[in-house]
């Protein structure tokens, strides 16, 4: 494939020096023949200068609104902590630039709503990083479902989790949007929506707190209406769980082995009937993350569109909320 025109490319700004940033999206972001890497913004000067190098971003700022005063930076990557996502993505919006914030892309309804309308209004791409939306497997298995190879859906099931026991992490930090759900669950959450083509109608959720405050392992369960439920678990208490996606209907089930998070192998989707037939359909290991910001580039320049809608990226917001509401009594 030959390399697109220079005005094809789109030239990006990065906020934030998080290990996402360094070990993912930015690699990505220079790897891709739609991308350019034009600065990087980090409070820590020698964060930024080595993420720079690496991905050969010619500028480096001290503060985050200079990077958005860059007339050369088209879009720009948010890779903050939760609680900052909102103010970041919206002012980046009100200076013209295309945005892709980390997930979650805001702690609450109310934000995502903001932001919906702030891009509305600016006439600009947002969307939130939901690597795993570009992988081929959850492509087919939403297709299979569409097809009707396993009848009615009434039951999504998923559980994401890690261990992690040190409480300076930014993750174990409320005031800066920590907790399993918003980390964790929002990977699930999202999954069930797109099964269910919306947002649920109910939801509550068990929670176990740290010494932090944040969540630490939290379980929830989302009702979608006409007997369609989401059962979602997401720790920091337990160790490394597949991230295993399971979808039964009533005429059989899909399950994606590694859902959420397969990197680069190979991935694998199984269709068991009701009957006993089961069939396996495998996919080469792909690059998630340049594939995400391929597809943001291609709906920048109005070819396609991003792996993830700000509707969809509200409805997601919506099923959270729902989880994290007190219990009606």
């Amino acid at each position: 494939m030959n390399a697109p025109a220079p005005d094809d490319v789109l030239r990006w700004g990065i906020l934030g020096a998080a290990r996402i940033a360094e070990n993912f999206v930015g690699p990505a972001l220079s790897r891709s023949p739609h991308c350019n890497v034009h600065a990087v913004a980090s409070r820590r000067h020698e964060a930024a200068q080595r993420i720079a190098g690496a991905v050969g971003a010619p500028q480096t700022y001290p503060d985050y609104r200079a990077l958005l005063a860059d007339p050369d930076v088209d879009a720009v990557y948010i890779a903050l902590p939760n609680a900052m996502h909102t103010e970041w993505t919206l002012a980046a919006l009100a200076a013209g630039k295309h945005v892709l914030c980390e997930k979650p892309l805001t702690t609450t309804l109310h934000d995502a709503e903001a932001i919906r309308s702030a891009a509305r209004e600016a006439g600009r791409v947002a969307a939130e990083a939901f690597m795993y939306r570009t992988h081929p497997q959850l492509a087919t298995l939403v297709r299979q479902i569409r097809d009707g190879a396993i009848g009615e859906v009434h039951s999504v099931e998923a559980a994401l989790s890690f261990v992690l026991d040190d409480p300076a992490d930014i993750r174990m930090s409320g005031d800066l949007g920590g907790g399993a759900l918003l980390d964790l669950g929002c990977y699930i959450a999202d999954a069930a929506n797109l099964v269910y083509g919306g947002p649920p109608v109910a939801g509550t959720s068990i929670r176990h707190r740290g010494e932090t405050g944040v969540d630490l392992h939290t379980c929830g369960v989302l009702d979608y209406g006409q007997g369609r439920t989401a059962q979602l678990s997401a720790s920091f208490l337990l160790p490394w769980h597949d991230s295993q996606l399971v979808v039964r209907g009533d005429k059989g089930s899909l399950t994606i082995d590694h859902c959420f998070n397969p990197g680069t192998s190979d991935g694998r989707l199984t269709l068991l009937t009701v009957d006993g037939q089961r069939e396996t359909t495998t996919f080469p290991g792909v690059d998630m993350y340049e594939r995400m910001v391929d597809r943001f580039a291609h709906a920048v320049s109005g070819r396609g569109e991003p792996h993830i809608t700000l509707d969809e990226s509200v409805d997601v917001q919506q099923a959270l909320t729902l989880l994290t509401a007190p219990p009606h009594r």
